[in-house]
């Protein structure tokens, strides 16, 4: 199976093609906007260098956050239209999702996995995976008290492994508890290689596919006056 697979949801704009387990074709942009500018034609020349067309594309992928709003809103309207016009289905994965499945199988044994994404504020977007990447603590927007308690509920008396965009930033808040951590070693940036794979499955699995939703965990900066914040919606 083909797979077109994007990430725009944070300071990345990363494309992959995928097909039966492997990386045809990729390419990757790290920018804090213009996502919107480069991310058609990145899917172009992806597609060109595979020497493939949209007609023999089997599956579409797309993150959903969380991450910058508008990163999120772009990487899903293209993936939407992308899907209208090629008459193709389409899977969205949590950033969260694929950041746990890209954790060492060696790094994670016997630790809990805390993700932690960078919100551009001074709280965090955390998530929390057990070693076998099963959810132990949903997607949510926390303050650093909040960080500091999922840490200590996570942890117990075990061991943790932090990952993602803003480990360095949360590690040093949590090094007011006397937790073993280790820093994950794996890219802080979601592979969309990894979304392909579990789209794929997910797909494959016979779940019906609903039309993806973003994971917003908080309203935008900046509201029109008079527009009603988006709603808080949680996808796997």
């Amino acid at each position: 199976m083909t797979v077109l697979a994007f990430d725009t949801a944070t300071s990345s704009c990363a494309i992959t093609l995928w097909r039966n387990g492997d990386t045809v074709a990729r390419a990757q942009q790290m920018l804090e906007r213009g996502h919107a500018e480069v991310l058609v034609p990145m899917i172009e020349d992806v597609l060109a260098e595979a020497g493939l067309t949209y007609q023999e594309l089997k599956l579409l992928a797309v993150t959903i956050g969380p991450g910058a709003f508008t990163g999120i809103r772009i990487g899903l309207a293209t993936a939407r239209a992308l899907a209208l016009a090629s008459d193709l289905p389409l899977i969205g994965i949590t950033n969260f999702a694929a950041l746990a499945h890209a954790q060492a199988a060696a790094e994670r044994k016997g630790r809990n996995i805390l993700i932690v994404l960078e919100t551009k504020r001074a709280d965090f977007y955390a998530c929390g995976y057990d070693e076998n990447l099963s959810l132990i603590a949903e997607p949510q927007a926390i303050d650093g008290a909040g960080l500091l308690r999922l840490a200590g509920d996570m942890a117990g008396s075990g061991q943790l492994l932090l990952a993602g965009d803003c480990n360095d930033r949360a590690h040093k808040i949590l090094q007011k508890m006397e937790l073993d951590i280790l820093i994950s070693t794996s890219s802080n940036h979601v592979d969309p290689a990894i979304v392909a794979e579990l789209a794929e499955a997910k797909f494959r699995s016979g779940t019906a596919l609903d039309n993806p939703a973003p994971l917003y965990l908080k309203p935008p900066d900046v509201n029109m006056s008079g527009v009603k914040p988006p709603t808080r919606q949680i996808n796997s």
